[in-house]
């Protein structure tokens, strides 16, 4: 008897927060799909009171049992009370779901809630009377119960009540954080990443103007360690926030022409890519940077949606309007809207303009970004080079895919109708931009080329990626330049000094890549016709071509490490110095005998003298003296 007593009497430690959350988890919440967790909280609910022989009446008849102390013998019906609570608060929140479609289902959320809370009250009231819970699961318990009140006051709006409900939970789930062992504190952090959300929120719909911007912070620092469910819950709390403060923005000020915004989304997006300004530059990391611009293209794309079915409804309503009237392009070959006749369709159409380049200029951004670190992650030297991969990179491809994204999207802004036609200049600096992307697209898709031994091919996109790069950076030069700086301001990617700059780097690594190219061209060829036979030089059989100088050996291929060991064989390892000497031709010399041969006809009548009488000495030395040292001809004494 007395161990039946101590074991019954021994209190029992019960992880009300780690069972919950185990449960979202594996059923349904980690997708936010809050019917499928209370179909399972149903069937669990069911199989619990059958084990605890503890049903509601039968398939007849529904006999409600309410829990009391005296029934409490086990520590499964404080779990059973637990999941009935969890069973109203997920019904409350798929009604909450659904209530965006049929409103009235709201006031049927609200009634779960209550009945959420009065479960809840009704667990901890039994809390002290209880001997089998420690002393942390009474602190869960506490800390639950404030959670599901604030969660109640939350969506009955009552912001000062639910922060201080919401307040008190974390305090406690702070105190329970310093209880556990590590193993068990990831689930209570998460728990308070949670709460502060809703807080600042709170903050925010009292008054505090920085609540909004912390709620910004949090969602940009941390997305990797939230859930889908805590992720949802930010964005809607986040959505909730800018409605709030979208009411300030009237208009917008664009290329020198004030645009009306009336739209809701319109205004929310239009808030959101001013605030983001602020938030890239701070934001620390990679993820962070694009979180933040995803959110920017999301509340743009809404904001797109919105304004093309509001432009829509007002061309059907206009009778001047003929033709299709189901989309938007009707207005899009119009100047302004003017030929339509209305004032709205004008307002309108520029405002559906100035969304789509926003929408494309933050694309445009967020491209870059994948760019800058792509380029970043790849090794100095082998991989990269001049901020630039090589042809060593082995996935040139997706850097081309990149740059051809940014040229498509400077296409569709050059390509905008209204404000930007009419500036002249913004459309050129738009254009040598595109053309600078086209010559990184070229640089790159050579280099893919290159890695499946297109030589040709890629030689060919070499040489006109250094085309395009000449012609991008005349185009960029401000001597040239027909754009304001406020048109160079408001175009996206970075400024035409940059720009140049770094096409300057692009020119050189091409030229280098493309000298690579025909040399791994060249031996690629070798490659396909067997190795190349060489003569050796008379005498050089069988010796060291390391032995040898350069001068000696141009016929002869040698490896590098042979090279290197030629370099330590000699201290001239090029030519011989002093050189080698040996004979060489000269110009020879040459006597002219021809001319004791030939026979002048006698010029002595003319001159007036006598013929003298053969010489005494003529005969063979004579003739010897004749020929080698010319002597004159004999004359008479």
């Amino acid at each position: 008897m007395e161990t039946s007593e101590n074991t019954t009497t021994t209190p029992s430690s019960i992880p009300v927060l780690s069972l919950v959350k185990s449960a979202q988890q594996q059923h349904g919440l980690r997708h936010g799909d809050y019917q499928r967790y209370h179909q399972y909280i149903s069937r669990k609910l069911r199989r619990m009171r059958k084990s605890l022989h503890f049903q509601q009446g039968n398939r007849s008849k529904v006999v409600p049992k309410k829990l009391t102390p005296d029934i409490v013998t086990d520590p499964r019906f404080i779990i059973l009370a637990i999941f009935e609570i969890e069973r109203s608060w997920a019904y409350a929140m798929q009604l909450k779901a659904e209530s965006s479609t049929e409103i009235r289902k709201r006031f049927q959320m609200c009634s779960r809630l209550r009945k959420a809370v009065a479960r809840a009250e009704l667990l901890c009231s039994m809390e002290d009377a209880l001997s089998l819970l420690d002393a942390q699961t009474k602190l869960e318990l506490r800390a639950y119960k404030q959670w599901i009140r604030g969660i109640l006051f939350f969506e009955l709006q009552n912001w000062a009540v639910a922060k201080e409900h919401l307040e008190s939970a974390q305090a406690i789930y702070d105190v329970l954080l310093q209880m556990v062992d590590e193993d068990s504190q990831a689930v209570y952090k998460s728990r308070i990443d949670d709460l502060l959300p809703q807080i600042r929120y709170c903050a925010h719909s009292i008054g505090d103007e920085t609540a909004a911007t912390d709620l910004q912070r949090m969602r940009n620092q941390a997305p990797d360690g939230l859930t889908l469910l805590s992720e949802l819950q930010l964005d809607q709390l986040l959505g909730q926030a800018r409605s709030r403060q979208a009411s300030q923005v009237s208009e917008v000020d664009w290329l020198g022409t004030s645009i009306p915004v009336k739209s809701e989304k319109a205004k929310i997006a239009i808030l959101t890519v001013e605030e983001s300004k602020s938030e890239l530059e701070k934001a620390e990391t990679l993820q962070a940077r694009l979180s933040i611009y995803e959110s920017i293209l999301k509340l743009c794309v809404e904001a797109i949606t919105s304004v093309r079915d509001e432009l829509r409804t007002a061309i059907a309503s206009e009778p001047s309007v003929t033709g299709d009237k189901n989309t938007a392009s009707v207005v899009a070959s119009s100047k302004y809207g003017q030929t339509l006749g209305s004032e709205k369709v004008s307002r309108l159409q520029l405002l559906y303009t100035y969304l789509q380049y926003l929408k494309l200029s933050k694309t445009i951004d967020r491209t870059l970004l994948h760019i800058e670190t792509t380029i970043s992650s790849l090794a100095e030297g082998s991989h990269k080079r001049n901020q630039l991969a090589t042809s060593a990179y082995p996935k040139p491809q997706e850097l081309s895919r990149l740059y051809d994204t940014l040229v498509q999207n400077f296409q569709e802004i050059i390509s905008l109708p209204c404000l930007v036609q009419d500036h002249i200049g913004l459309k050129d600096l738009l254009y040598a931009k595109m053309l600078s992307y086209r010559s990184y697209r070229c640089y790159y898709l050579a280099l893919a080329y290159n890695c499946s031994k297109k030589y040709v091919e890629c030689s060919a996109l070499l040489t006109r990626a250094i085309q395009h790069a000449e012609k991008a950076i005349t185009s960029l030069k401000h001597s040239t330049s027909t754009w304001t700086k406020a048109e160079e301001c408001i175009a996206p990617g970075p400024g035409p000094d940059a720009l140049s700059k770094s096409l300057q780097s692009l020119i050189l690594q091409a030229e280098s890549e493309d000298f690579t190219c025909k040399a791994a061209s060249m031996l690629d060829k070798v490659e396909e016709n067997g190795p190349v036979s060489i003569t050796p030089l008379a005498g050089t059989t069988g010796v060291d071509p390391s032995r040898k100088v350069l001068t000696d050996r141009l016929d002869i291929y040698v490896d590098e490490k042979s090279v290197e060991k030629s370099f330590n064989n000699f201290v001239y390892p090029f030519v011989h110095l002093p050189p080698k000497f040996r004979p060489v031709p000269v110009k020879p010399i040459f006597f002219d005998l021809a001319l004791n041969h030939i026979n002048f006809p006698s010029l002595d009548d003319k001159i007036g003298l006598k013929a003298s009488a053969p010489s005494k000495s003529s005969g063979l030395t004579g003739l010897m003296r004749g020929w080698l040292w010319r002597g004159s001809e004999p004359t008479e004494s």
